[in-house]
């Protein structure tokens, strides 16, 4: 069974590891392309990373999307404004139907 590894700031990724999850804290997100190599070589099947750690691995991650494994997620650093997972969604979804979705968020 392939393993989920998470990548970010420590803070981002202590609550992960309760879960069973192998937890990679970097000091920079820049840290986290050293580590890069040993999590996509077929160990894990899914990876998840901060929006500060996928912004320093893009390119990496970008190639890692042409085979099955792993699947590379993005998800909020602690403290992070977000932004990133949002924006690959709207490209997925750009993708799909040919047509960007606009995400409005409903006055209350």
């Amino acid at each position: 069974m392939a393993k989920i590894a998470v990548i970010g700031d420590s803070t981002s990724v202590a609550g992960f590891r309760p879960l069973g999850f192998a937890t990679f804290a970097v000091r920079h997100p820049d840290d986290a392309r050293r580590l890069w190599e040993d999590l996509s070589g077929g160990e894990y099947g899914v990876v998840f990373v901060t929006e500060p750690v996928y912004e320093a691995i893009a390119d990496l991650a970008a190639e890692a999307a042409d085979r099955p494994t792993p699947a590379v997620t993005v998800i909020p650093g602690a403290g992070s404004p977000g932004g990133v997972g949002e924006a690959k969604l709207n490209r997925a979804i750009e993708r799909a139907l040919g047509t960007t979705m606009l995400i409005r968020e409903e006055e209350e």
